[in-house]
């Protein structure tokens, strides 16, 4: 598969579902920065959702298999949809008020979904936590081609964001007393 050229607007194409599910996972795989380059700031959030749900839903059928536990299916569904939004907002908030650069929520969003392509892939025991760290990668590639900041300040927008996401869960655990909701049976 060759690059995508950096003019070329990537944006999975539900017209064309398995072909372009394909084409657009090789190219953020293999090429991710030529992909983001290229990859549409605006357009709705539909496209971009299809692809994310369809990551989604491959992962949490492989990891709830994989481990033989049905409610891991529905903890992964919700976990994957509702993860990209809440992230892409957190992002967005850092980007445009400590970085003083401009931006929209649905490219943050862009960003986020697409980059959810290393989900397919992070269910597998030993290297899924690689494929964890790629995500991430792709989320840093993504962030400095689309909003125009340098790698070090996405990075830091990302590390910024899981410390939200520590401090949000550390209150939960307080709140509830340390017990974590159990998911369904």
């Amino acid at each position: 598969m060759q690059p995508p050229e950096h003019n070329t607007i990537n944006d999975f194409e539900p017209d064309h579902f398995f072909a372009s599910f394909f084409r657009t996972a090789m190219a953020i795989f293999l090429y991710p920065r030529p992909f983001f380059e290229g990859m549409k700031r605006d357009g709705g959030f539909r496209n971009p959702l299809i692809f994310l749900a369809c990551c989604v839903i491959i992962h949490a059928l492989l990891a709830g298999l994989f481990h033989k536990n049905p409610s891991l299916i529905a903890h992964n569904l919700a976990l994957g949809i509702v993860t990209p939004f809440l992230t892409a907002g957190i992002l967005l908030f850092f980007i445009t008020s400590v970085f003083k650069v401009s931006g929209t929520y649905e490219a943050a969003f862009r960003v986020n979904a697409y980059s959810a392509v290393a989900a397919m892939l992070s269910w597998i025991p030993v290297v899924g936590l690689l494929f964890q760290f790629y995500s991430l990668y792709l989320i840093v590639v993504g962030l400095s081609c689309v909003f125009s900041i340098k790698t070090s300040r996405a990075v830091l927008a990302i590390v910024l964001t899981l410390c939200v996401y520590l401090m949000a869960s550390a209150a939960i655990a307080h709140i509830t007393g340390g017990k974590w909701p159990q998911p369904m049976h």
